[in-house]
């Protein structure tokens, strides 16, 4: 079988500059003991690689023993959070992605009540949530908007990996009610230039594979975009994912991959698929 891999695809700059942090860390921890606050990415196989090194995951900033090394997820905390971390003395290793730390300090700074484009729960969402100073409302879809005022002028903040058609529906639905904004627009250009080239692989495959976790946004925004154009698409987390009975009546495959998806995982999705 014959595999075209899109033009941008893979990990960014930004979880390879968390992987990296991990690895000096991990090298020069003076025999403390070693944790990641969440998951350092939304990538399974990053995170079994982090564990192997001696790494245990907290969910909390209460977790993180006192003299410990902690070393915050590229989707970044709270500043309840951090300012727990503080008080327990610990050694914080920040890889917050600069993009999502950007936005946090949008929310602080802002002299405007604030509505944030974004999915509910995930977690830089909630990190950026975590630094609010004034009122803020999490508009995921449309519908949020029913129960904002529309009495002011608000900042507008949008999460990183949010996909540009679903930005741009709830701006024109911000238009459409009349409210009154400023936009600070901060999607991450590394999963933009991977969405654009998932529209460049239409025409030239009859099926996308997107390499990625479940839980990775980016991914499945991947998945999403190709669907939007008709392009036959799903998400798959490795090589021992592939559907081979369904691949096989193909001849031709694309593949695209999430921003946290490393490219050892992709050298293998592409062998396999070599191999049918």
């Amino acid at each position: 079988m014959r595999v075209v891999k899109a033009e941008e695809m893979g990990i960014c700059i930004g979880i390879k500059r968390a992987f990296a942090m991990v690895e000096d860390v991990w090298r020069n921890n003076g025999g403390r003991p070693l944790f990641v606050y969440g998951d350092i990415a939304h990538n399974q196989h990053v995170i079994d690689t982090i564990r192997e090194h001696g790494f245990k995951t907290i969910h909390s900033a209460s977790e993180a023993p006192k003299g410990s090394i902690v070393v915050i997820r590229a989707h970044g905390i709270s500043d309840e959070e951090r300012r727990i971390l503080d008080e327990r003395g610990v050694v914080i290793v920040d890889a917050t992605c600069p993009l999502v730390k950007k936005n946090q300090d949008m929310m602080r700074s802002s002299e405007l009540d604030v509505l944030l484009l974004g999915i509910k729960g995930h977690s830089e969402t909630v990190a950026v949530e975590g630094a609010a100073r004034r009122k803020y409302y999490v508009i995921q879809d449309a519908g949020d908007l029913d129960c904002v005022p529309n009495d002011r002028k608000y900042r507008v903040i949008v999460q990183t990996t949010l996909e540009s058609s679903r930005y741009g529906k709830l701006v024109d639905e911000l238009d459409r009610r009349g409210f009154s904004y400023i936009v600070s627009n901060s999607i991450c250009m590394a999963s933009e230039k991977r969405r654009e080239a998932v529209h460049l692989m239409k025409g030239s495959v009859p099926f996308l594979y997107v390499i990625g976790d479940r839980k990775s946004a980016n991914s499945n925004a991947l998945v999403s975009e190709a669907l939007s154009i008709g392009l036959p698409s799903s998400l798959i987390e490795d090589q021992d994912s592939i559907d081979e009975d369904f691949i096989r009546q193909f001849d031709l495959v694309g593949i695209s991959a999430g921003s946290s998806t490393p490219d050892s995982v992709i050298n293998k999705v592409v062998r396999r698929l070599e191999e049918l």
